[in-house]
């Protein structure tokens, strides 16, 4: 049986740090269908002859490379102009610091080709070396504009495994079907980079396509690597910013925009004021400039969705498809190494794990305490794991320690059950609270009393 054509595109600048990890899964996946091309916006990094040098025996790795930095959206619009001239049956974007299972392409296509009405399929995106943490299975918007991926922060599970339809997925690892790209229109380049995904989606909804998430095909993401710190968070807050602006202003009607006006004054002084009271005022800055931008953007709005009303896919979709219950995404907090920052309980201090953590130790005896910050949501059960003994059980109805004798310096944790946030009211699912303390220390340290 033929399988569809598909071009994998892998936007990059300067991100040469990925590309080993990223190419060496891509090389790993089966079919002669596949075509891996790096879409490169002009780095300086030797990202190119690297990927050429390393994996160019692989007749599917191909290049295209680009004179300038043409961004997120003009970089995959390049690669998808290309991929469209040459046949392509489905185009995939794939962020480049990511890492593929070997059957997540095979899984998507499967998807899509069981109904021609699927335009986009989101594959589960999970976090790089924790995946047992989601990163992504659909993208979700809330009145204000704002836009989130859904399960980010949360424990993978069943529960996340559903296939109902959603209403955008996650640009840095989608399938997208060359018809719905032919009728609903590329990604929007004055976007520049984030929810203009959002924004291609929605148009496919419009078109007579459908957004719907394939939780058997898995994509590693190392989140925010790409945009993470400094000068560049602000860029990325900046643009998240105005670009909810430009999302709304496209999709909806001035009708339907006047609708949802309310909320989006209110977002907006909860935003401003929030920066005001943590003294940021580059935050403040950021919003003056985006509100400047939104009113400088009305124009082409306008025309845009004068040109979808005349093609036929008038927009319709943003607007009964909004998730009501926030208006903009709860602050997510991503575990390191399986462990989130240290809390009190019980008077000492303790840290929450997610479902796995592991942990470096001196070698020796070690006590390792458990403390159920949530007892009646039922015990914790965490399985402790060490070098030199077997695995042990640590059951908590309140509070439970043990001995454990080390001698690889490594303890790894796995909890038998998980403090989901809906019983518990926190952010993130939680397997259990954990203190572990060399046996020559007699206590674990106390938090001091009034």
């Amino acid at each position: 049986m033929t399988r569809p054509l598909t071009h994998v595109l892998v936007i990059n600048w300067n991100g040469l740090a990925h590309l080993e990890d990223s190419f060496r899964s891509l090389t790993a996946c089966p079919g002669d269908h596949l075509r891996f091309v790096l879409v490169d916006n002009a780095s300086a990094d030797g990202s190119v002859d690297f990927v050429r040098d390393r994996f160019g025996a692989d007749q599917r790795v191909e290049f295209l490379t680009l004179e300038r930095n043409r961004g997120w959206s003009g970089g995959n619009n390049a690669g998808i102009r290309r991929a469209l001239d040459t046949g392509a049956d489905y185009v995939f974007l794939l962020n480049n610091d990511t890492r593929v299972r070997p059957d997540v392409f095979d899984r998507c296509l499967d998807l899509a080709e069981s109904d021609p009405k699927i335009g986009v399929v989101a594959p589960k995106m999970v976090l790089f070396d924790q995946p047992f943490v989601l990163n992504s299975v659909g993208v979700v918007c809330s009145r204000a504009g704002a836009c989130w991926d859904l399960g980010a922060g949360r424990a993978d599970g069943p529960r996340w495994n559903g296939t109902a339809p959603v209403l955008a997925a996650c640009g840095g690892a989608c399938l997208i079907r060359a018809e719905t790209l032919r009728r609903a229109g590329l990604l929007p380049e004055e976007f520049d980079i984030y929810l203009d995904d959002v924004d291609l989606c929605v148009r496919a909804w419009d078109a007579g396509y459908s957004v719907v998430p394939c939780p058997e095909a898995v994509v590693e993401h190392k989140f925010s690597a790409s945009m993470g710190a400094g000068d560049r968070a602000r860029r990325k807050y900046f643009l998240a910013t105005r670009n909810r602006f430009r999302l709304l202003l496209r999709n909806l009607s001035p009708g339907q925009f006047l609708r949802v006006l309310p909320w989006v004054i209110l977002g907006e002084a909860r935003a401003v004021g929030r920066a005001c009271l943590d003294g940021e005022g580059w935050r403040v800055a950021a919003h003056l400039r985006a509100w400047a931008g939104a009113l400088a953007y009305l124009p082409a709005a306008r025309r845009h969705r004068a040109e979808r009303t005349r093609a036929g896919a008038p927009p319709r979709t943003l607007a009964r498809r909004f998730f009501a219950e926030r208006l903009f995404c709860a602050a997510v907090t991503l575990p390191e190494d399986g462990w989130y920052p240290p809390q009190t309980a019980d008077g000492i201090e303790v840290r929450p794990l997610a479902a796995r953590a592991r942990l470096h130790v001196a070698p020796g005896w070690l006590r390792v305490i458990s403390v159920n910050c949530y007892p009646s949501c039922g015990p914790s059960r965490v399985r402790i794991s060490a070098g030199g003994g077997g695995p042990v059980v640590l059951e908590a109805p309140l509070r439970a320690e043990t001995r454990i004798f080390s001698t690889e310096g490594r303890l790894e944790f796995e909890a038998e059950r998980l403090f989901m946030a809906e019983e518990t009211g926190e952010a993130a699912d939680f397997g259990g609270w954990i203190a572990v303390v060399p046996e020559e220390t007699e206590q674990p340290r106390e938090k001091d009393t009034p």
